[in-house]
């Protein structure tokens, strides 16, 4: 997978050099700098960046202006700034204009990493996961180029290399080959029949003894019909001297069935270690059927079993349209994705599914494509027929006739909604408390750090509150643990209930909960830490049972007791375990009592 490339733009060069040499260790990621917003703009424009790194007062245009103008070109660029906390317009604009991080300057290469490796691998899962569906999609439409070559021409094998080159790229594989058994009185070997390498020093036997090179467990499963997928040191030493010699350290292998009988096998292999999934495995099954369908040589009753499985019991929506883009056919999966049925869709332009997300310039430039290559690929948010919106990952093909003019189109289109809300739930209970949604211990200790590296340059303090339950295992022991998390949540929603917007609210772990007041006044804290303690007064109703929770805390300041995230929550934590001491139902802070 290539680099990721970040542009880091600030017209202070310390600045720029420092961020540098920060993520120099990092070898999945290049980095260009630029020292004044406009010729940043002007780098964006012309090339492609992941994640942009910008500070804001900057001669000439500021770094808003510049993201403002950013945001216009790309959507989905990760961007951070180097904000004055100070100056809370500039934390407006910023969430305006869709700011992923913010930084302050001295940077703490710690910190400043972790959020970075954050953002990355979040553009690193995305990316991933654009891969596969790219790369299916593409084995999809070499499938279907393959099955009209192979399908609906005598010969066949005049194709063969060709269309196996493509199904090879399509597929990220470094090495295609088809052996066919030898029929005598049972099947003992099988000759090479084709096979394409990139490797020009990989070797490939002209005959494959099942028996004498010990390959009888493949015999076994390939004339069963079941494939072969596994890395290089899963195989017997005789099996891995033939990888070796293919160059490949990834096999997969299919077999191939023609007049009901095991004909021989299609191999695929890759050099880079890494196992073929299931759904491409299923597609590349059909690969199989489909050279077993051209050696019958029953082209019409072959090709439509084929077409019609694909077409009608494959997961992605397919539908077909005429040279006036009037749609003639849909496939069940289509219905299942879109709602409409098929009655519904014929004689209707595609635009029925039209969200009115994208703006016009979107589709002339699809249609564009569609006229130059023959073929668009690429990511749409449509509307089903009960309004809901849903991303799909489309691609359209134009069919045309032997004069070169257009008959049909065939969109195949899968529903990747799912991947993308997968992909933020996953962000977030990475950082959050699966029970309650609080902010879990990785999130607590980031927003720990915000607050005093804000409070550092405001001159105010930052309190931290431990609280522990005092009577929380009667509760789980008497009625049930289910009862115990429903008491969680409310302890959960209260304390949110009671603190400011800008404070955090954690759970710790088990029933410890851990607030962060940030920027607090003395007369702010005393109200917010009688509300937080009156927790004790409040009755809840959990599964009928009115409930009454005893709670002990301790409070520690920065930067009265500590000037670091670990040291104030130790601290809070040692004062909590003195207010049980102490009797219980108490809040202490590090020094001295605050109220009972």
């Amino acid at each position: 997978m290539e680099k990721l490339r970040i542009l880091i733009v600030d017209d202070e060069k310390i600045t720029t050099n420092i961020l540098s040499k920060m993520l120099a260790s990092q070898h999945h990621i290049e980095t260009i700098t630029c020292h004044d917003a406009q010729t940043a703009l002007e780098a964006f424009r012309s090339s492609h960046f992941d994640i942009v790194l910008s500070d804001i007062n900057m001669p000439g245009m500021n770094g808003l202006e510049m993201i403002k103008e950013i945001r216009k070109y790309d959507k989905k660029v990760k961007i951070a700034i180097f904000t004055n906390f100070d100056n809370k317009q500039y934390m407006l604009d910023a969430i305006e204009y869709g700011v992923n991080q913010f930084f302050s300057k001295p940077f703490k290469r710690d910190h400043f990493l972790e959020v970075i490796t954050n953002l990355t691998n979040e553009i690193m899962t995305r990316r991933k996961t654009e891969l596969e569906l790219k790369r299916q999609q593409n084995i999809l439409h070499a499938i279907k180029e393959m099955s009209v070559h192979f399908l609906q021409h005598d010969d066949w094998n005049r194709t063969l290399h060709q269309q196996m080159k493509c199904l090879k790229d399509a597929a990220g594989a470094s090495s295609i080959f088809i052996f066919k058994n030898r029929h005598k009185k049972s099947v003992t070997e099988a000759e090479r029949f084709f096979t394409i390498n990139d490797h020009d020093e990989a070797l490939a036997p002209d005959l494959l003894h099942y028996y004498d090179q010990n390959l009888t467990d493949w015999k076994e499963r390939l004339s069963r019909g079941r494939h072969i997928n596994g890395l290089l040191n899963a195989f017997n030493p005789d099996q891995q001297l033939l990888l070796d010699a293919y160059k490949i350290d990834t096999l997969l292998m299919l077999p191939i069935f023609a007049n009901n009988r095991w004909w021989g096998f299609l191999g695929i292999g890759n050099a880079h270690g890494e196992l073929f999934d299931n759904a491409s495995i299923e597609t590349l099954e059909t690969v199989a059927r489909i050279i077993g369908s051209a050696i019958n040589n029953e082209q019409n009753l072959r090709e439509y079993e084929i077409r019609s499985t694909m077409f009608e019991h494959t997961v992605d929506g397919i539908i077909i349209s005429d040279a006036n883009n009037l749609i003639i056919n849909v496939n069940q999966a289509f219905t299942d994705i879109t709602g409409f049925t098929k009655e519904e869709a014929l004689g209707k332009d595609p635009k029925l599914l039209k969200s009115s997300i994208h703006d016009k310039q979107f589709y002339i430039q699809m249609w564009e494509q569609l006229q130059q290559d023959g073929y668009w690929q690429g990511e749409i948010k449509n509307r089903r027929k009960n309004d809901e919106l849903f991303i799909e990952w489309l691609s359209i093909n134009v069919i045309k006739n032997e004069k070169g003019e257009v008959q049909n189109y065939v969109g195949i289109f899968s529903d990747v909604t799912a991947h993308r809300s997968n992909e933020l739930e996953y962000a977030h209970l990475a950082t959050h408390d699966a029970l309650t949604g609080l902010a879990n211990r990785v999130l607590l200790d980031d927003r720990l750090k915000q607050a005093i590296n804000q409070a550092k340059r405001i001159n105010r303090s930052v309190a931290v509150i431990f609280c522990d339950l005092d009577n929380f295992k009667p509760i789980n022991d008497t009625y049930g643990h289910t009862a115990g998390d429903l008491a969680l949540k409310k302890c959960s929603e209260y304390f949110t209930s009671v603190v400011r917007g800008e404070d955090t609210v954690s759970r710790y772990g088990g029933d410890e909960f851990v607030i962060v007041l940030s920027a607090i006044e003395p007369e702010d804290l005393d109200v917010i830490t009688k509300k937080i303690l009156n927790i004790t007064n409040v009755p809840f109703e959990i599964d009928g049972h009115v409930i009454t929770l005893e709670m002990s805390a301790g409070v520690s300041f920065y930067p009265q007791d500590a000037d670091s995230s670990i040291e104030l929550i130790h601290k809070a934590d040692q004062a909590m375990y003195r207010a049980k001491k102490a009797g219980k139902n108490t809040l202490l802070t590090f020094n001295r009592p605050l109220h009972r």
